[in-house]
This record gives C-alpha cells, sequence and structure tokens, in this order.
C-alpha cells in the first residue's frame, strides 16, 4: 500500500545546481516579503511595549528599556525592512537579520541581570527563539545559527552567572529547550514543504512541455527557446528541421507501435552529438526541430549529413532502410520567431520535394 504520509527526516534534494538556482529565484521574493512585514511589526511591536514599560518598569531599567525597545532594536528592525525593496541587498540583510536577534537577546539578559524576579521579562527570550525559526523569514541554516547562538548565550548565562533558585532555573531551561524545539520543527517542516511544493511545480512544468514518447521538449517549450536564442545570441544560431521520410508507410505497413519505437530511437540518435547549449523538440508527428548557437552554415551542413547517414545506417528492426530529410537556415538580423520557422519549414519542404534524404538550406 502506498504510504500517504511523507517522511519527516528526508528533507527533498535537487538534482543539480539549475534546480537549486532555480528554488532560490522562486523562495526569494517570498522571504523578501515576509521578512519585510515581519520586521515592520516586530518593530511597532517593541515600540508598544516601551510605552508599555513607562507605566510597569522599576525605575533602574526604565531608560535601558526604553533605549533598546524603543530606539535600538527598532532601528534595526526598520532598516531591515528597507532593504528588503532591493534584491542585491539580499545577502546584507540576512546577516544583519540574523544577528539581530542574538542582540536582543543579550539586552534582555542586561535587564534580567538588573531584576531580582525574571518572571515578567523572561519570557521574552522563549519568544526570541521562537521569532528566529518561525517568523522571521531567515532561511533553516541562517535561522538555526542565531538561535543555536542565542540558546548557547542565553543558558551559560542564566545558568552560570545569574543566581536563580533551582525551581526558576529548572523551568526556564524547560522553556528554551521546548521553544528551541518547536521553532527548529516548525522552521524545518516549513522548508521541507517549501521544496516539496517548488519540484511538484517543476514536474508539472516539465510535464506541461515534454512529449511524452520520446522525452523531447514539445512545442509549447519553443517560442521560449527561440525567445531566449534572439536574446542571448551574438551569432547566428540555426534553426534545423528533421523529417521522417515516409513514416505513413512505416505506420501502415508495420504498426503505429513499431512507429512509435523508430520515433523513440531517432530521439536518441539525435542527442548523442547535441551540444549542452542546443535544444531538442518535437515539431508534431514525425517532425523534428533543433535549435544550434555557435554555429557556421558549413558545421550545420557537415552535422546534417553526418546525421543522415547515421539514420540511414541505424538498425529500426524494420526491412525497409528508415532516412530522414532535412532543412535548416540560420538567423539573420530582421528574423522574428514567425520568420525563421517559417524559412526552415519551407527549406524541409523543398528537401521532401526533391527526391527526401537530403539536406536543404535556406538563406534568406
Amino acid at each position: 500500500m502506498q504510504n500517504l504520509f511523507p517522511s519527516f527526516s528526508s528533507m527533498p534534494s535537487f538534482k543539480n545546481d539549475q534546480i537549486k538556482q532555480q528554488y532560490e529565484r522562486w523562495i526569494l521574493y517570498s522571504n523578501l516579503i515576509q521578512i519585510r512585514f515581519i520586521c515592520t511589526l516586530t518593530a511597532i511591536l517593541y515600540i508598544v511595549s516601551a510605552y508599555i514599560d513607562t507605566y510597569f518598569a522599576p525605575s533602574d531599567i526604565l531608560t535601558l528599556k526604553l533605549v533598546t525597545h524603543l530606539f535600538l532594536l527598532p532601528a534595526i528592525l526598520f532598516f531591515i525592512a528597507l532593504l528588503t525593496f532591493k534584491v542585491k541587498y539580499y545577502k546584507i540583510l540576512l546577516y544583519i537579520l540574523t544577528i539581530a536577534p542574538i542582540f536582543a537577546a543579550i539586552a534582555t539578559l542586561i535587564i534580567l541581570s538588573k531584576l531580582n524576579n525574571p518572571s515578567i521579562y523572561i519570557p521574552e527570550i522563549y519568544l526570541i527563539l521562537f521569532w528566529i525559526f518561525t517568523v522571521s523569514g531567515l532561511p533553516l541554516l541562517y535561522a538555526t545559527i542565531s538561535a543555536v547562538t542565542t540558546f548557547t548565550l542565553v543558558i551559560i548565562t542564566t545558568c552560570f552567572i545569574f543566581n536563580y533558585p533551582a525551581e526558576v532555573l529548572t523551568m526556564h531551561c524547560f522553556w528554551m529547550i521546548a521553544a528551541f524545539s518547536f521553532g527548529f520543527l516548525g522552521a524545518y517542516l516549513l522548508e521541507k514543504s517549501n521544496k516539496s511544493v517548488f519540484l511538484t511545480h517543476i514536474k508539472l512544468e516539465e510535464a506541461a512541455v515534454t512529449d511524452k514518447l520520446t522525452g523531447l521538449y514539445n512545442r509549447g517549450k519553443l517560442d521560449e527557446f527561440l525567445y531566449d536564442a534572439f536574446q542571448n545570441s551574438s551569432d547566428s544560431f540555426a534553426l534545423i528541421l528533421i523529417d521522417i521520410d515516409d513514416f505513413k508507410y512505416v505506420n501502415d505497413n508495420y504498426g503505429h507501435l513499431t512507429g512509435d519505437k523508430i520515433l523513440e530511437k531517432l530521439s536518441a540518435l539525435l542527442k548523442v552529438d547535441l551540444l549542452p547549449t542546443d535544444k531538442i523538440i518535437r515539431w508534431g508527428g514525425e517532425e523534428f526541430m533543433i535549435i544550434s548557437h555557435h554555429t557556421t552554415y558549413e558545421k550545420i551542413s557537415k552535422q546534417a549529413e553526418e546525421l543522415c547517414q547515421k539514420v540511414q545506417a541505424f538498425d529500426f528492426d524494420i526491412k525497409k532502410n528508415v532516412t530522414i530529410s532535412i532543412g535548416f537556415t540560420l538567423s539573420i538580423k530582421e528574423d522574428m520567431i514567425d520568420s525563421i520557422i517559417r524559412r526552415a519549414d519551407t527549406a524541409l519542404y523543398i528537401a521532401k520535394n526533391s527526391g527526401k534524404n537530403c539536406i536543404k538550406f535556406l538563406e534568406n
């Protein structure tokens, strides 16, 4: 029976650096918005707490409370919130946000050191730990560094420097561990959930633009590839159209399952000599398209000839030799997506009407 519950221990992993970078871009803007609003809200709450302190805080710590809660911490948090409006400051923002809760904990410890009864202000320490993990917007690694530092600092200070009664110290340590544990678990599960959602999104996106039979991209990805080629290619790129000759005869005489196997094998052949920057697409039926970068007429002509010979010599497990016709063109400055496709399609049409199993080039 299929397990309906995901494993707690298995954090989703990325199969390559490109997917990892896509995830980081995907989560970045969500994190920035969360950090902006959380820091703003926290700063406002610190200001409100400073106002409340003017009524209830002992006079010997009131000045310290006002300095930290009314001026220093809100200023830092508002500054972080401002940094979220510029993506280029994201790394700096993370460093400051990692340090800010540690600074807040130190300020609280200084205040606690001046009190005989810590019960009123010590819950702020637990809230800081929970805040770091669950609402700060810090990635799990940064949150863990900040929380571990805060936890260690507080435990050492309260256990070895402060002179708390045993019962207060015992419950304090318990609540510290509880706040850290709940916070870490929440942050871990949230990051795991975010990665799972992203990977599911990637799989659905790939399924939408992938041909199920051949595993190649389908036409849904073509416009994106051509747009990128026009934007990023400093030199001409080639658009190559490939068509299996007399494929209807193969389907009619050997059956569609045999025809599907030929399409699969041809797809594998086409991928063998491709460069990492080249893109191959199942254009439709028995037609394939290749976008080849950093190339010339001579290179494409030679590549096309070798491909025709390779296909003709390949054993497709039928008595009839399988051959292909190829039409290609090179991009020009005036080209648009429709114009270059039309030109490659015309070149293929000429090849099909010139006896098949041949290559035709159309310049413009």
